[in-house]
């Protein structure tokens, strides 16, 4: 198994100096599609519509537009499934090296950064994230939760509510916003 992972990943290191690259900055160009979805997120009016048009725009995001860098996600899902997270960074560094243009990248990056402890370097790939998915609910979700466990709640809330002007009905959001308004309403912090 790990041999023909080892080999995926030269295979990969091989093709990573083949063929154009995005500027690092580069914002995802806009999808016509896409944005339809978010208008129907944000005007959904039950959990369940918005349900259904959540898992599409998270397909929508889980297609880079580059086949190998789709590989290098899934091998990364398999890596750490399979308990080896250093393994699944490292694919994922790779995919974000090879596209990093694309949020998905940056985003999944953050997460295993997160479940290593690593908080700045989450933060920042959020950040990175949201530049090139300013909607990209997930993301801001995700800040807020990070910033909840390093007690800045204020920042906290903020990135809560801005996942809801995306996705009103998203759940992690709407707790966070319930949890810390008590605390944080009227206090400068």
């Amino acid at each position: 198994m790990r041999r023909a992972l080892l080999a995926v990943v030269l295979t990969v290191t091989a093709l990573a100096g083949c063929g154009p690259r995005a500027p690092a900055d580069a914002v995802a160009p806009s999808d016509p599609a896409l944005d339809a979805l978010f208008a129907d997120l944000t005007a959904a009016p039950t959990l369940a519509e918005a349900a259904a048009v959540e898992q599409q725009i998270w397909q929508s995001w889980g297609q880079s537009g580059s086949a190998t860098v789709d590989v290098l996600i899934e091998r990364a899902d398999a890596a750490e499934a399979a308990g080896d997270k250093a393994l699944a960074l490292r694919f994922v560094n790779q995919a974000v090296e090879l596209t990093p243009s694309y949020p998905g990248g940056w985003y999944r990056r953050s997460i295993l950064l997160y479940a290593a402890d690593d908080r700045a370097g989450a933060i920042r790939d959020i950040q990175a994230t949201l530049k090139r998915e300013p909607r990209h609910f997930g993301a801001l979700s995700g800040l807020g939760m990070i910033y909840e466990d390093m007690g800045q709640e204020k920042a906290a809330l903020e990135a809560y509510r801005r996942a809801l002007e995306i996705h009103p009905l998203l759940d992690a959001a709407r707790q966070g916003v319930l949890r810390l308004e008590p605390k944080v309403e009227g206090q400068d912090l």
